[in-house]
């Protein structure tokens, strides 16, 4: 029925569209997602989702968990601040705060182990749903999001900006682009963030929640000669901020943002990553990419392990992982209808993990000091891969695309145990060893779409999905679990019913097995498991239109329904129970309205519905955030108003559970505060 009404009102609204069509006309943004930037939106055959860089600003989309509200069947879940730790579900498939991701990052064709990112000098970004494996291969099988920043221009230009809001809430940054020859030009961008959080500790009497953010990126273009084009970037990101910031006793109907514990605790995240693309036009019709990049990612964090007001025991992380990734692509378009591309792909990543949980407890209740529980272990991955890709556009205006992907990884894990038991205290305390998988998959893709018109582009695809496999290095230190697969079937319909009114449908199906699983013993701490089947089934539909000139709109709605298929452990059966952190419905609308003397007022609202936050079900409640900002814009300046949260909606971000106790993170409350930026 939703998709019935929807339609309805699509062709309504496109029959009073052709005043001033022109100016109204819908951007086309050239997607760089297939890796052959042929592509925009409406064109590529799977359900995509494009968040312009107007949209970032416009509706305070400042980090990734921002994109949830802009596009259906995707959530983040937050377990801490932004740039601290989440995960994501797209489409019911889901990864958690350990092991291997399903949702691939990646930030100008750069891989990020992590989702956490704040943004910054942002050109869009693109979110493709569905299994990517033929092109991007290991952890996109759920989909992938593409982050693109803006790149270096031979106009010269500048900008500052600041903003103040709740929570003593402070930021500042700058843009600089400045061509140094006719050739070269350099791109420089830097943002600094502080806030004092939103949470109330009653057990001490202070706020807590401060977060200090620093982002930086330098972007340095060349054109070499009529042939070829470098470009050298460097992105930095540190945050400092607070662990977990959990509350409980926590039922479906509790929220609370005031927290009682012993031990705050900290985290410190650093990223630095180096990469140079070389585009180099060898003729016509081929074109060679090199991406070669270099990575440092560093997560260190101290916790209450107990989540009590007692100091039991607590949680040291140091978390280290350095990568060197070489992919070469070669593109080709021998004719108008033929369009292929080959690569291959290489990478090399060390991660070095260190935890370290003191046994307080037993010190204080029974007066027999046991030796901290340390465990450690370093992984080295080793990965190679090899695809293919065509696409053939036949004289009936059917497109077929074909594609092909071998991924392998080999996985050397080197572990060791000691401590945190009864025999520690006679001397038997080492654990150690050492493992060693290989993990590979052929990751094929075939889909069909039919183009002759604009107004009805249906299109059917199929695709497999790949996670890769890995070491539990927490708790089952040394245990390895086994690489997750998916098959997906995807039917849509992509709409082009006019210059200013787009609409684009999916129904898909997943398949899976061998899923991977995170749980969580009584202490907290998580590992890794891998269930038999499962499946997810749902629907997407997304509107895009400018009615009138100065007004832009957007709404999309999501359904998933994901369950397992087949799933025990121990005595429980978990089959036929829905996935956890999979909101069954999400919808979003936002809309925008610049006036002709440089006035702007703009608003979204974002629903999720129920997750559930364990395999038994326990479930949460369904929320919706608004969010609005008014403001005024020239030529060299704005200032805007804005509030998020308008109506200050209590949800949760996560629930887990500690000793048969729920504990709960609060989301963020209503915040408001004011911006201002000057170009130069």
């Amino acid at each position: 029925m939703r998709k019935t009404i929807a339609l309805s009102m699509a062709v309504t609204l496109g029959l009073n569209t052709g005043v001033l069509a022109e100016e109204r006309r819908l951007d086309e943004i050239v997607l760089s997602a297939d890796k052959m930037g042929s592509s925009t939106l409406l064109e590529l055959p799977s359900s995509v989702s494009v968040v312009s860089s107007d949209q970032v600003n416009d509706f305070l989309i400042k980090d990734s968990i921002g994109l949830q509200s802009m596009t259906s069947n995707f959530l983040i879940v937050e377990t801490g601040p932004a740039t601290a730790s989440t995960f994501a579900s797209m489409r019911g498939v889901t990864s958690g705060m350990i092991g291997t991701p399903a949702v691939g990052f990646y930030v100008d064709d750069v891989y990020y182990s992590a989702l956490d990112m704040n943004f910054l000098d942002i050109d869009h970004i693109e979110v493709l749903k569905g299994p990517q494996g033929t092109l991007y291969g290991r952890n996109s099988e759920a989909g992938i999001v593409n982050v693109v920043t803006k790149a270096p221009s031979f106009v010269p230009s500048a900008e500052v900006g600041m903003e103040y809001g709740s929570f003593n809430t402070i930021s500042s940054h700058a843009i600089v682009n400045q061509p140094l020859s006719d050739t070269t030009v350099l791109r420089a961008a830097l943002r600094y963030e502080h806030s004092n959080g939103y949470f109330k500790d009653t057990l001490k009497g202070n706020d807590v929640g401060e977060e200090k953010n620093i982002d930086a990126r330098l972007k340095l273009y060349t054109n070499v000669n009529d042939a070829l084009n470098v470009t050298i970037a460097y992105n930095y990101q540190k945050s400092d901020s607070p662990y977990y910031a959990q509350f409980a006793p926590w039922t479906s109907n509790t929220i609370r943002k005031n927290i009682e514990v012993d031990y705050l605790g900290d985290t410190n995240k650093e990223l630095h990553d180096l990469h140079v693309k070389s585009d180099y036009t060898y003729s016509d019709t081929l074109k060679i990419i090199s991406i070669t990049s270099a990575k440092k990612e560093q997560y260190i964090a101290n916790n209450d392990l107990d989540f009590t007001t007692v100091d039991l025991t607590r949680l040291y992380t140091d978390k280290e992982v350095k990568s060197l990734s070489e992919e070469l692509r070669f593109i080709a378009k021998p004719n108008e209808r033929l369009q292929w591309i080959n690569g291959v792909f290489l990478l090399r990543e060390q991660e070095n993990h260190d935890y370290r949980i003191p046994m307080n407890f037993m010190n204080m209740g029974m007066g027999m000091p046991l030796e901290t529980l340390v465990q450690k272990s370093k992984i080295d991955t080793l990965g190679t891969a090899l695809f293919s890709e065509a696409t053939y556009r036949f004289e009936n205006s059917l497109h077929a695309t074909l594609g092909l992907r071998y991924d392998r990884e080999k996985k050397e894990d080197d572990y060791t145990q000691r401590g945190g038991t009864m025999l520690s205290m006679f001397g038997y305390t080492d654990k150690s060893g050492s493992a060693s998988e290989t993990f590979d998959a052929w990751l094929p893709k075939f889909s069909l779409a039919y183009k002759k018109y604009e107004a009805f582009s249906p299109y059917l695809s199929v695709s497999k999905g790949f996670r890769s496999g890995g070491f539990n290095t927490t708790d089952t230190v040394g245990q390895s679990y086994e690489p997750e697969f998916t098959w997906n079937y995807e039917l849509g319909i992509k709409s082009k019913l006019s210059d200013t009114l787009s609409l684009s449908t999916a129904l898909f199906y997943i398949d899976w097995k061998d899923m991977q699983v995170e749980l969580a013993q009584s202490n907290g701490v998580a590992y890794i498991d891998n269930a038999s089947s499962a499946t997810s089934r749902g629907a997407e539909i997304e509107l895009h239109m400018n009615p009138m000139e100065g007004l832009n709109l957007f709404s999309g709605f999501g359904y998933t329904k994901a369950t397992y298929e087949e799933y025990t452990k121990g005595a429980s059966d978990y089959s036929d129970n829905y996935v956890i952190n999979v909101p069954r419905y999400t919808f979003n609308v936002g809309a925008n309205y610049r006036f002709e003397g440089g006035y702007y007022v703009g608003g979204n609202y974002a629903y999720f519905g129920k997750v559930y936050m364990d395999n038994d079900n326990t479930r949460s409640q369904s929320y919706g955030v608004t969010n609005v900002k008014i403001g005024y814009e020239q030529e060299k300046f704005d200032v805007y108003l804005y509030a998020k949260n308008l109506f200050d909606e209590g949800y949760i971000t996560r629930a887990f559970v500690v000793n048969s106790n729920w504990y709960a993170r609060a989301g963020e409350p209503r915040s408001v505060g004011v911006a201002f930026a000057y170009r130069f």
